[in-house]
């Protein structure tokens, strides 16, 4: 270990090779094993990366990267004899383009670093999700990162131009292509686009900016019935077009949950409607006439909603979306809990729900189950408020959740947090063993010494 430890530091320099309590002081409350390899590395440039993985190869070490530390799926877990490598130093934007509506940056750049930079020059990114203060872009590469914009902007594989990556043997694949269009043989980027660094390390994107509204609109409704909310997303769809942006839904429990904690202040709307849903579009100019507000006193007439509220000002539009963000309130509230995101296809997601809660009850009898999300793209979040002795209990809790989402066609156990160590042992849920398996042939081809373990 000594002999490694100088040979990464020749690499990177003594300062940024940490062991022993200086990586174990360094506590996730997303992973609580993400440091127990006790070796960490912090390349600063593509060339260390390559370095470090070429002697992670050589010598039979497994790499773990580190991105923002806020996964949820255990993927940033590491055991005694990994090395994990971070990228915190690795965080520069190296191009913004607003005439190619491009930017890039390296992999340890944060979501909210790349916003800045991007409405320097009146442009955004696609994707945006609520850790963009800590989500790098290498992570939500490798996650295939989603958020609330997906029903406009796509996922990072939709947003992702090229990439830089590099191999478990060192080898690096520069393909940080900024065309729209390129077709000069395979789609080498989307091999790495959410493989969860499993086939190599993220150093650096090149991802679309889109301009940016000349000012959002956003708005609180309250609905009778998931149906209700079915029908005001098709009415949406059509009214409103490519300018709307986003369509989340709250399940009652969860915007109780999140609307009564200290510091909210009065809740937006009563909390005694069946459903919830926030609604923002995009509007080209700052002074133009609403599309929103005509679009909800024409849901009200047709009694799709039967409450809302429009946000007037940035203050209030804060709010209503810290309803639907701050799902910390579930963590705050109870001992333990545990957290899914599943996909399902919109005639799904409150039958699952329904059905869920009864599976729970009937080993867990009021255990309180938390349900919102993406409804415009059929990503479901569940949030389960547990005591601390219940986690002893995780894997079977989880086995009645993914054996539940199973029973509907086209579900997924992951829409967009990935798999990692923790939802390992349910993949079969949503891929067939041929799929897995080629999955592994993947992986051998490359070599196989980067996130070992972990997805497949």
């Amino acid at each position: 270990m000594s002999t490694l430890i100088n040979q990464l530091q020749q690499i990177v320099g003594s300062a940024h090779v940490l062991v022993g309590e200086g990586v174990l002081s360094r506590h996730n409350a997303y992973c609580s094993d993400a440091y127990d390899a006790a070796l960490l590395v912090r390349p600063k440039t593509t060339d260390e990366v390559a370095a470090i993985a070429a002697l992670a190869k050589k010598e039979g070490a497994n790499l773990v990267p580190h991105g923002g530390m806020t996964g949820l799926v255990e993927g940033t877990a590491s055991t005694s004899g990994d090395i994990i490598i971070s990228f915190e130093r690795m965080s520069q934007i190296l191009r913004v383009d607003a005439d190619q509506m491009v930017l890039i940056a390296e992999a340890g750049a944060t979501l909210q670093s790349v916003i800045e930079a991007a409405a320097d020059v009146g442009m955004m990114p696609g994707v945006d999700i609520p850790s963009r203060g800590s989500a790098t872009l290498g992570g939500m590469t490798a996650t295939n990162a989603g958020g609330v914009r997906v029903l406009r902007y796509g996922m990072m594989r939709e947003n992702i131009l090229g990439l830089e990556a590099v191999l478990p043997d060192g080898t690096v694949i520069s393909s940080l292509n900024t065309l729209m269009k390129n077709n000069a043989g395979f789609d080498l980027k989307q091999l790495f686009i959410g493989s969860e660094g499993r086939l190599g390390l993220v150093t650096a994107v090149s991802i679309k900016l889109h301009p940016k509204p000349a000012k959002e609109e956003t708005a609180l409704v309250a609905a009778k019935s998931f149906a209700d909310l079915v029908a005001l997303l098709g009415e949406a769809r059509s009214a409103l077009g490519a300018d709307l942006l986003s369509f989340e839904a709250m399940w009652p429990e969860y915007y109780q949950l999140t609307t009564s904690q200290p510091g909210f202040g009065a809740p937006p709307l009563s909390a005694d409607y069946g459903m919830y849903a926030v609604i923002e579009v995009a509007l080209g100019t700052a002074d133009g006439p609403s599309l929103l507000e005509p679009f909800l006193e024409t849901a009200f007439e047709a009694d799709l909603i039967v409450d809302g509220v429009f946000a007037n000002s940035m203050a209030e539009q804060q709010r209503i979306w810290r309803a639907r963000e701050d799902s910390d309130a579930v963590e705050t509230a109870y001992d333990a809990n545990l957290s899914y995101d599943i996909g399902f296809e919109l005639k799904d997601m409150d039958a699952f729900a329904l059905q869920l809660g009864k599976d729970l009850a009937e080993k867990w009898p009021d255990m309180p189950i938390f349900f919102f999300g993406h409804m415009g793209d059929g990503n479901l979040h569940i949030m389960l408020g547990l005591q601390a002795d219940m986690m002893k209990e995780r894997h079977s809790i989880d086995a009645v959740v993914y054996e539940c989402a199973g029973r509907f066609n086209n579900s997924t156990l992951s829409a967009e947090h990935g798999i990692g160590l923790e939802k390992k042992p349910f993949l079969t849920t949503s891929r067939t063993s041929e799929e897995i398996a080629l999955m592994q042939r993947l992986i051998d081809v490359f070599g196989g010494s980067i996130n070992n373990g972990k997805v497949v």
